[in-house]
């Protein structure tokens, strides 16, 4: 699977209209044509309003190239709402996304996260996230949708993670899971393990984003 982070500035006053347009519109067409929409995110805390952020997968990189025309829309669409965007192929990790976007596995809220790293540490920078960062929050009631980097390989890497909450105010409770009931041994994985992915970080910084899906 190729996945696409495509970022999109709106003009003020038209995320309603593009959010009718890529929930009606777009997002049947990509199911239709096989591929994987996960998720249409715009800025809450952090971002404006007008600021979106689209994620969708594709088969390869023949299938993304031949979505392009439904992802960029028509002039009468899309294109009248769009300030500026911008679109680059992304790479999985190997834990999530898990498939196409569950019911279950939505949710209001997400921390849309940007890493950089070195790039011969996106393995273990994965695994140190799987088994020790993410089961305790999970615990808590987040879940990680998906984690990326760039398809392309740079110095820094650039890592994406989508991780999900029911509310701001459970974004902020995460912050602290010794504090909220989270097993003991789930606790000395986060506290090890997560210390030891924190040593892979060179950079990062995070902006709290509300989510759409199709009713």
């Amino acid at each position: 699977m190729i996945y696409e982070e495509r970022r999109i500035r709106l003009h003020p006053g038209s995320f309603a209209d593009y959010r009718t347009w890529a929930l009606e519109t777009l997002w049947p067409a990509l199911d239709a044509a096989g591929h994987r929409p996960l998720c249409v995110l715009n800025g809450l805390i952090g971002a404006r309003a007008e600021e979106v952020v689209c994620f969708n997968g594709f088969e390869d990189f023949d299938a993304w190239q031949d979505a392009q025309p439904l992802l960029a829309g028509g002039a009468d669409g899309p294109r009248q709402w769009i300030a500026s965007e911008e679109a680059r192929p992304l790479l999985a990790s190997s834990y999530r996304p898990t498939g196409p976007t569950r019911p279950e596995d939505r949710r209001p809220v997400y921390g849309l996260r940007r890493w950089w790293i070195r790039p011969e540490d996106w393995l273990t920078f994965n695994r140190l996230s799987f088994e020790g960062v993410w089961p305790p929050l999970d615990h808590m009631g987040h879940w990680v949708l998906g984690q990326f980097r760039d398809a392309a390989t740079t110095s820094p890497l650039a890592i994406i993670n989508l991780a999900g909450y029911p509310d701001v105010a459970h974004w902020q409770y995460t912050r602290k899971p010794s504090e909220h009931g989270v097993p003991a041994e789930l606790l000395e994985k986060f506290a090890t393990l997560g210390r030891d992915r924190n040593k892979l970080v060179l950079t990062s910084y995070v902006c709290l984003m509300a989510a759409h899906w199709p009713d």
